[in-house]
């Protein structure tokens, strides 16, 4: 390819990532949500007709906690590892885009192993402060 030659078609890239990058965050955000429709988050109340209890609160507690991570974390991370990767993949020798998508790439493995081990933290902290919960309740995560 001669010095003198113009890409013509780097609008044309940017325009179908562009679109692709819509089209995989709509479709993922719509499947996550699907399941979440179904059921509602707060497990009484005079909406459901039934009164609250204290056992309804840490229901509530696990329902918000698995919303996060299922339904916001994980759709979430998957698309900014293809959003890293496609500016990796697309580069072109430019060390610039590269190292964005690296970033990118870093920034979103680092946000959800966060989320990961948080749960992982609340689970160590219910289990010291309250020993005897699993053996009354069960495991918080399965009320």
């Amino acid at each position: 390819m001669s010095p003198n030659r113009r890409k013509t078609n780097t609008p044309n890239r940017r325009k179908i990532f562009s679109v692709g990058f819509a089209l995989v965050f709509l479709f993922s955000v719509g499947f996550a949500l699907l399941p979440t429709a179904q059921a509602a988050l707060v497990p009484c109340g005079p909406g459901v007709g039934k009164a609250c209890t204290w056992n309804d609160f840490y229901v509530l507690f696990k329902r918000i906690i698995d919303f996060a991570i299922y339904n916001l974390v994980f759709p979430i991370s998957a698309v900014m590892i293809v959003v890293g990767g496609g500016f990796i993949m697309t580069a072109g020798g430019s060390t610039s885009r590269v190292a964005k998508g690296k970033e990118i790439l870093t920034a979103a493995i680092v946000g959800l192993l966060i989320a990961l081990l948080s749960w992982l933290i609340i689970d160590t902290i219910i289990k010291i402060l309250a020993p005897d919960f699993e053996s009354k309740f069960g495991p918080w995560n399965q009320l």
